[in-house]
């Protein structure tokens, strides 16, 4: 990944300060709005990390999950190999 270096300043924002991440970094590293970042400081350095969340359920993992419409039935897998469920 290229480096990308920009002059940006601090605002009052409430208690806090806050700064706004430029449009091409936002792409580059596929942000999104309200996605969590992690923020650290090393040698006198702020470091902004994104947060990429594991998902705790079927319905967080499937949630921007759409149909391509292409299956009118479930899929068959073939036999059992291991130790999956009968169903």
């Amino acid at each position: 990944m290229e480096n990308f270096k920009v002059n940006t300043n601090l605002s009052k924002w409430g208690n806090s300060l806050a700064t706004r991440i430029p449009k091409n970094i936002i792409k580059k590293l596929n942000l999104r709005d309200n996605q969590d970042i992690e923020v650290s400081v090393k040698d006198n350095s702020i470091i902004l990390t994104p947060v990429h969340k594991k998902p705790g359920n079927i319905h967080e993992l499937f949630e921007n999950w759409q149909d391509d419409g292409k299956r009118e039935r479930e899929l068959d897998w073939g036999k059992s190999k291991g130790n999956e469920l009968q169903w």
